[in-house]
């Protein structure tokens, strides 16, 4: 997508950009993964057709102002993940393929569309729906500041499965001159 109010956020050794239709074959290669197959609802398998489809829905909710889909790359060029904002139920997504793990790509990402979450979408609470036995996405939570919710678990049928989420948020209040404080931040992202 180019266009002069495209999204493109960088901080901590990261360029996050809005995808391209040169990218359907980088995110076939990133999504048809067996760990992003259980731990998302993304389809599988993740072709090229599949991958022209999700960019197609990707657009429209930018189109919609409802979602902001987001390439992580380290280079501005490269994808080796996705971090989404869902602006409507103010939740956060993301995915990083199999060969760029362990980088902590994901925490990165998550911090970067956080700060866009508060300081460009205006939202004052941001959430992570995560399952409990998923031990990379909790350590991404706590890396970027989150904290576990005593909420009810989110129940979603994913997949043939039943889906138990429990929520993560990431807060910031405005002190009595309307400056933003935030709530719960940790560093080294």
């Amino acid at each position: 997508m180019s266009s002069s109010n495209a999204v493109l956020l960088s901080g901590h050794g990261l360029i996050l950009r809005e995808w391209g239709d040169d990218d359907l074959e980088a995110m076939a290669e990133l999504f048809d993964d067996p760990d992003i197959a259980y731990w998302t609802p993304l389809v599988t398998p993740f072709d090229v057709p599949a991958a022209r489809n999700y960019l197609d829905r990707a657009r429209q909710g930018r189109a919609l102002g409802e979602r902001v889909h987001l390439a992580i790359t380290t280079d501005g060029r490269r994808p080796k993940g996705e971090v989404m904002l869902n602006k409507v139920s103010g939740t956060i997504g993301y995915g990083v393929g199999a060969a760029h793990r362990g980088q902590r790509l994901a925490s990165r990402a998550v911090l970067l569309m956080t700060d866009y979450a508060h300081h460009v979408a205006g939202l004052s609470k941001v959430g992570l729906e995560i399952e409990p036995g998923n031990a990379a996405s909790t350590a991404v939570a706590r890396t970027a500041g989150y904290h576990l919710t005593d909420a009810a678990p989110v129940i979603v049928e994913e997949k043939g499965r039943r889906v138990s989420l429990l929520t993560w948020t990431h807060e910031i209040a405005r002190d009595a001159r309307g400056r933003a404080r935030e709530h719960g931040v940790a560093g080294g992202g």
